[in-house]
Order: structure tokens, then sequence, then C-alpha cells
């Protein structure tokens, strides 16, 4: 049997199909352009599962001190304070970053490096909120007492409040004298945020 060979002009092979060739310039603008919308349309779901990541993370972490608190300090039959903290264990009630669980050695309140035991620290830095910690008497720190493992005198609780426009979550974590922790979302305790 005999091949038949076709010879192709020069005209021809122009106006042959190339299988070999990549995007052409308009299948690149639409697929960059479906790509776009669709990230537009995903950002804001994609953000508020962070925020609410964030929140759930912050919560487990505020609890699961607390809790250790208690049961260390009656364990260890000494006072033990946590406190919220920015940086170099000075506690603030406004302070966010840091969650310190310590034995304060020259009971001056704040950590001190060196000096005081600390039993746990939390780096909460949250991004879609602030924390507030809100003690009697205007304390930046709560004490669990040694004899009792409870914050006797020390009541109070964590706020978190959302900065972000994709944070819709809001709560208070409540810690009662008798050391009880409570969750508390702002549908049925206001939070008060914002004021």
């Amino acid at each position: 049997m005999m091949k038949s060979y076709k010879v192709l002009s020069d005209r021809q092979k122009h106006f042959q199909p190339n299988n070999e060739q990549g995007f052409t310039l308009v299948e690149l603008i639409v697929t960059i352009a479906v790509l776009a919308i669709l990230t537009m349309i995903a950002t804001p779901y994609i953000l508020e599962q962070l925020a609410r990541m964030e929140a759930k993370r912050i919560e487990s972490q505020i609890r699961n001190t607390l809790t250790l608190a208690k049961a260390e300090s009656y364990i260890r039959r000494q006072d033990l304070l946590v406190c919220l903290s920015n940086s170099g264990g000075l506690c603030h009630r406004d302070s966010y970053k840091q969650l310190l669980l310590f034995l304060d050695r020259n009971n001056n309140n704040n950590f001190d490096l060196g000096v005081d035991d600390l039993l746990e620290e939390q780096a909460l830095e949250p991004k879609y909120s602030t924390l507030y910690l809100r003690v009697g008497d205007k304390r930046h720190y709560t004490k669990f007492w040694g004899d009792s493992g409870k914050p006797r005198g020390h009541f109070g609780h964590f706020k978190y409040c959302p900065t972000s426009t994709y944070n819709h979550t809001m709560y208070q974590i409540s810690f009662s004298q008798g050391g009880r922790v409570t969750y508390k979302p702002n549908a049925s305790h206001p939070t008060d945020c914002g004021k």
C-alpha cells in the first residue's frame, strides 16, 4: 500500500490549527475576571468564618486558663493571679495580646520575669476584636486564693467585643466568687460593647 503525502503551501500552514498554543488573550482576561468575581463574593464569607473561629479560640483559651487557675491555686495552696497583658508582663484591664497566669512572689500584681512563676501564657492576639477584663475596684487582675481556689472578692468578667465589620460575635466570660466560669453570649446578656 502506498502512502500519499500532501504538501501544504505556506498559506495553508498559516491557517492550520496549532494545538501547542496556550491561552489566547481573550481567554486569559475572561479567566482573570471570573476569578476576581469569585474572590469578591467569597471574601466576606471567609472573613466572617475567620472572625468566628477567633472568637471560639479566645473563649476556649480564657475558660481553660480560669479553670487551671482555680485548680492550681488550690493544689499549690498559693494565691495565683490572672491578667491580660500587652507586653513585658504589665497587667492592664484593656490589654489584649496575652493572658497570663502566674504566682506573684513580690506581690506587685504584675508579672516580673525572673521573680514570679509563670504557670501559663496564652497568646490571644485578636485581629477582629478586642478584650477587656472587668474586676471589682477597677483591678487589672483577678486573684484565685490558695485556701479555696476561688476568686473571692475578685469576681468579674472578660468582655469580647468586635472591632471588624466581619465579626458579629460578642460575649462575656464571667467568673463568680465561687469560681464558676460562665459563657454569656450577647443575646442573653448584653455586653455593652462600643459604649
